[in-house]
């Protein structure tokens, strides 16, 4: 079933809509700056559009629900008229399942826990099994549904000039990281539009994997600067860099902009999709905090890392 399941999610996103970006009010303000030398990028909003802007804000529906179960070869046992009733269960379960995450995981020490979507979809679809309403290969269907049902709920695409500015710094010798609030998706999409390959792995080429953290594997979530510290702390250990020749790119002031500050970073905002675009102006976290550059386009890192 895996390799089934692996080709079918490369079937599944190489029909992705194509997707353009929705243009800001924002002008970009931005220099050459010599003295970067690692990028780091966030992924929703900012090197991929999104259709809700981020991860978090996906729009679920019995509908998305319905069309990846089937997708993924699970199907719906009993009578038709009460299916609409279990989609509708499922979506409140998905809803108290997060909630109930975030509610017993955060604290003092993990203020922005992040849950694994997989895990939750698990523990709903076998509930569901064990009361006969659903006919679940294994678990490969699991993993299969949760993929659609997440893409589904929240299409994606490469912004513009993606794949050629990441592989165009790559060239220049300057290693390449990400921060980003993720699932264990997010890697194989990124790894597909990049690179043209769908796989499990969670090393994503040209990025360095040991800069590179998605808040699923942490079970914290940004703007959480643990996240920032495991990067800051390497690209010293590895690369000899200090944390002002780092710049961060995000589209969210609150959860990019203001973490990345207190690491010490040098900041980028992605102002180039309205969809994504987060100022934040109603977090006194970001109140006096402005990023270093605003780009508006990809393709305008290649005019600040010279």
């Amino acid at each position: 079933m895996e390799n089934r399941y692996l080709e079918f999610i490369q079937k599944f996103l190489s029909e992705s809509p194509v997707m353009i970006p929705e243009p800001t009010s924002m002008e970009p303000s931005y220099k050459a700056d010599p003295t970067v030398k690692v990028m780091i990028f966030d992924i929703y909003g900012t090197i991929m559009i999104s259709a809700s802007g981020d991860i978090e804000e996906s729009d679920i529906s019995a509908r998305n629900l319905e069309q990846s179960l089937h997708a993924a070869g699970i199907q719906m046992t009993g009578p038709v008229s009460g299916r609409n009733e279990i989609l509708l269960e499922m979506l409140e379960s998905f809803r108290d399942e997060i909630e109930g995450v975030h509610e017993r995981d955060r604290g003092p020490d993990k203020p922005y826990p992040e849950v694994d979507i997989l895990k939750i979809w698990d523990t709903i679809l076998a509930r569901q099994r064990e009361r006969k309403n659903l006919t679940i290969r294994d678990a490969m269907c699991i993993k299969c549904f949760t993929f659609v049902f997440e893409t589904l709920s929240n299409t994606i695409y490469p912004m513009p000039g993606m794949k050629e500015v990441i592989y165009r710094l790559s060239a220049k010798g300057m290693p390449l990281g990400i921060i980003s609030n993720a699932q264990f998706y997010t890697p194989g999409i990124l790894n597909f539009f990049l690179n043209g390959t769908v796989t499990d792995d969670v090393n994503v080429p040209p990025f360095d994997p040991e800069i590179t953290v998605f808040s699923f594997r942490h079970q914290r979530a940004k703007p959480d600067p643990w996240l920032f510290e495991i990067v800051r702390k390497q690209c010293t250990d590895k690369y000899g860099i200090s944390p002002s020749e780092i710049l961060f790119l995000g589209n969210d002031m609150f959860r990019d902009i203001y973490p990345a500050h207190l690491a010490g970073f040098k900041t980028a905002l992605f102002a180039g999709d309205s969809r994504s675009l987060r100022l934040r102006k109603e977090k006194a976290e970001v109140d006096h905090i402005a990023p270093d550059y605003i780009i508006t386009g990809l393709d305008q890192l290649l005019k600040i890392i010279v």
